[in-house]
């Protein structure tokens, strides 16, 4: 074979793999478990998920949080996504964003890119935070 011809077809199996053809090519992904923290996304966004529960919004699975939840949760971020499967809606309390479930919540601090999660697991209260902050459980 031709010294060419094996890094032509090499790079043209790529160009394949890479087709926009399926539908799916446009829709956001949530972030894998291991992906860790970037710059923080724009977290004004999350005022559009006020009155909706992380279930129905994405607030856990793919909004401007993922990405920090699943680098400070570790290991504990597909149990803390699960639980807040069941959790109510996001509300606003004070410059605060808060849902909350019978295992799972969530403190949000959009203005400071901040956070404070808690999940109860068998029987024990795990909890996270944005270094560096001092965000409340929820009331």
């Amino acid at each position: 074979m031709n010294r060419l011809a094996a890094p032509l077809l090499a790079a043209l199996s790529l160009l394949a793999a890479c087709s926009n053809d399926e539908p799916s090519a446009n829709i956001a992904a949530t972030p894998s478990l291991e992906q860790m923290s970037e710059t923080p996304g724009d977290w004004t966004a999350l005022n559009g998920m006020i009155g909706r529960r992380p279930s129905e919004s994405g607030l856990i699975e793919n909004s401007p949080i993922s990405v920090d939840l699943n680098a400070r949760l570790g290991s504990s971020a597909k149990a803390f996504r699960d639980a807040m499967m069941t959790a109510g809606p996001l509300t606003r309390q004070g410059n605060l964003l808060v849902s909350k479930g019978p295992n799972a919540w969530l403190v949000l601090d959009p203005e400071g890119h901040a956070f404070h999660a808690g999940l109860i697991r068998n029987g024990q209260l795990e909890e996270w935070k944005t270094a560096g902050t001092d965000l409340p459980r929820p009331s």
